[in-house]
C-alpha cells in the first residue's frame, strides 16, 4: 500500500536528511536539475508525469497525492 503525501510533505518528512541531500537525490532520480526540483517544492513548477511516477515509486507514495491537481492549477 502506498502512502498519500504531497511532494512538500514528503520533503518535510525527509528533513532528517540534509535538505540538499533530498533535492540531490530527487534530481538524480528524475534527471532534472536541483533548481528544477526546488521549483517543484516551491510550487512554481510541476514535474511531468514520468518524473512524478519515478518519485512516487521511489518513496512509495501515491502519485496522485504527490502533486494534487488543485496545486497544479494554482500556478497556471
Amino acid at each position: 500500500m502506498t502512502a498519500k503525501k504531497t511532494f512538500k510533505e514528503l520533503y518535510d518528512e525527509e528533513l532528517r536528511k540534509p535538505t540538499a541531500a533530498f533535492v540531490r537525490e530527487v534530481s538524480e532520480l528524475t534527471h532534472r536539475s536541483e533548481v528544477t526540483v526546488r521549483m517543484w517544492l516551491s510550487g512554481r513548477q510541476v514535474p511531468d508525469e514520468l518524473a512524478q511516477t519515478i518519485i512516487a515509486e521511489r518513496y512509495k507514495v501515491d502519485v496522485k497525492s504527490l502533486f494534487p491537481r488543485e496545486e497544479q492549477n494554482q500556478y497556471v
